[in-house]
């Protein structure tokens, strides 16, 4: 048969199409070696994949003949079969419903992609029904055909189709920018599938429902069952800590704390590694709630949270640093198993601020309101017990100590010298990738009578006129990977893969901390109220200028219209503020 050549009508392309006739049927053998012409093109439509996939139930071929003598030569052949044209635009009403098959071009090549993957991975051979189930894929086409062109919420769709919808509601800028008709369809799906059991609803529910966002309101009964459900199904400690969260604050329970549940869940989360967990636990063991009182094992438990949070946050993983170094400044300031050192707590309290309000300009991060809000207060009472003249403008030290940190752990650094702005000479090290390490950490800085803390891949000192520095390579800048004082010659020595590269000696090294700013931005009445039943105190905005200490207000809090007592009025610039000005809730009314 060579030489041959067969023309392709359209008649005969969309038998081909529906799967009436193969290749092999218009080819007449596996050996054709002629030319086959298609003189138009043949627009394959998902009404043709329907017929398809009846006569391919019906016929059930072998899955390799399927798609050697079907599949691949349609794939060959796709711009006659109308394959390789542009992408249709989704239309309007049919935009921001991701994971639903809305448009016939979404339907075919969600099967067409299915009906590739059954031949690809089908190792063994078999026929097709022993592979794909047609049925449902029949099933499902049939009704998206019969429904096709109603409006979205009139539609069906499968479990699956649900499912990859729904889960774009555990992104918070889904949820933010999704259209009320978006809401009311992901709730729709996701009461269906709690109904169901489904582990995704019923995480997407109750973390919705944990502090309410668009989707649904705050309510913590529904949160609980839920993450009880998740629990019950999963073992997973995550849902344990939500849960020892919820009977801690006595989110069902009017503002009063359930310990014994709070303590048994948070065992189970603290157990399994999980921070929160770990040092809500040592909370517990420190004021006795739901146990026995034990200091010395909340010390240890903040400790050993605080050692590991801050690798992670050192790699740039917010995460649990804030509040772990909070805790270890209570450990200091109020003496939890430790001597009280104010000095020491002060700095703990410097990285919690500088930790919590990096997590905050980052996420929102439901309770991070709170923390921001006891770290500025363990800061305002902190400060008014430190020494008097405990402040600086800046710090001289005898050696610069800070670059022998940042070449520590086998970390390359480049030293160089300039002057500043103020004319003053400035020694400044920083770390440099490497191909061994080439996502190097930062370190953390924190100076307490600088009021100083920052996680930095560099540092500066302000060395004295008269010192004298020598570098190898140039005037300005070398590379080195270790650094030490040299106690015989009196000064500060720099050395690469062995060999010295730069020296400098000078009477001190002075470290400035950022320079202080004015209080800026608008004004703010900052309230601090007493929830009566849990007896914690939250700061909200208020806008009545006779509230004061001692009034009741009405507040909006997690089971409604609240009221509650004023224990501190307070007037702020927003730089002032610990968290940007939209996170704080306001007084509705006096009561």
């Amino acid at each position: 048969m060579e030489n041959n050549q067969i023309i392709l009508t359209l008649d005969k392309m969309q038998q081909l199409a529906r799967y009436e006739i193969t290749f092999t049927d218009i080819l007449g053998s596996e050996d054709f070696t002629g030319q086959v012409i298609c003189p138009e093109v043949y627009k394959f439509t998902v009404d043709d994949l329907y017929q398809a996939l009846k006569n391919l139930k019906a016929k059930d071929p072998d899955i390799d003949d399927f798609g050697e003598h079907w599949l691949y030569p349609i794939n060959q052949m796709g711009e006659y079969f109308g394959f390789k044209q542009d992408e249709e635009e989704i239309p309007e009403e049919y935009q921001g419903y991701p994971g639903l098959r809305l448009t016939d071009e979404e339907y075919f090549d969600s099967i067409w992609w299915d009906l590739e993957d059954a031949w690809e991975y089908a190792d063994d051979g078999g026929r097709i029904s022993e592979i794909l189930d047609l049925d449902m894929f029949i099933s499902e086409l049939g009704t998206y055909l019969a429904e096709r062109g109603k409006p979205v919420e009139e539609r069906t769709f499968s479990e699956d189709e649900k499912k990859d919808f729904i889960r774009h509601f555990n992104n918070d800028e889904f949820v933010n920018a999704a259209g009320e008709k978006q809401l009311a369809l992901g709730r729709k799906f996701i009461d269906e599938l709690c109904e169901k059991d489904s582990g995704l609803a019923l995480y997407t529910k109750g973390y919705a429902c944990y502090g309410g966002n668009r989707l649904y309101p705050c309510d913590w009964n529904t949160s609980r069952d839920c993450m009880l459900r998740l629990y019950e199904k999963k073992d997973d400690p995550q849902y344990a800590n939500t849960l020892g969260y919820i009977y801690y604050y006595g989110r069902c329970n009017d503002g009063v704390p359930e310990y014994d549940k709070a303590f048994y869940y948070f065992g189970i989360a603290a157990a399994n590694g999980l921070y929160e967990g770990m040092y809500k636990l040592a909370d517990m063991f420190r004021h006795g709630y739901g146990c026995k009182q034990s200091l010395r094992t909340a010390r240890n438990l903040y400790g050993m949270v605080y050692e590991d949070s801050i690798k992670h946050f050192l790699k740039g993983e917010h995460a649990s640093f804030a509040d772990a170094a909070l805790r270890m400044g209570n450990v200091f300031a109020k003496g939890i198993n430790e001597e009280v050192d104010m000095i020491e707590a002060y700095c703990y309290y410097l990285q919690a601020d500088y930790a919590a309000k990096l997590r905050a300009a980052e996420s929102d991060f439901f309770g991070n309101t709170t923390v921001v809000i006891n770290i500025q207060k363990a800061l305002d009472e902190i400060k008014a017990k430190l020494p008097e003249g405990f402040f600086q403008k800046y710090i001289e030290y005898a050696t610069p100590n800070l670059f022998a940190d940042l070449a520590d752990n086998n970390n390359r650094c480049e030293l160089t010298i300039d002057v500043d702005s103020e004319g003053r000479r400035v020694m400044t090290a920083r770390r440099l990738p490497t191909q061994s390490l080439p996502d190097y950490e930062d370190i953390l800085i924190t100076i307490p009578e600088l009021s100083f803390c920052a996680r930095t891949d560099r540092a500066s000192y302000v060395i004295d006129d008269s010192a004298i520095v020598w570098l190898a390579v140039d005037d300005t800048a070398v590379t080195f990977d270790y650094c030490r004082w040299n106690h015989f010659e009196g000064r500060y020595d720099f050395y690469f893969n062995d060999g010295l590269v730069a020296w400098c000696k000078s009477e001190n090294y002075r470290f400035y901390g950022l320079p202080e700013e004015a209080p800026n931005g608008p004004e703010y009445r900052i309230v601090s109220v007493r929830f009566e039943a849990s007896g914690r105190t939250y700061d909200y905005i208020c806008d009545f200028e006779d509230v004061e200490i001692g009034d009741t207000v009405i507040v909006e809090g997690y089971s409604g219209e609240t009221e509650v007592t004023v224990t501190g009025v307070a007037t702020k610039r927003e730089s002032e503020l610990g968290l940007p000005i939209e996170r704080y809730k306001k007084i509705l009314r006096k009561a």
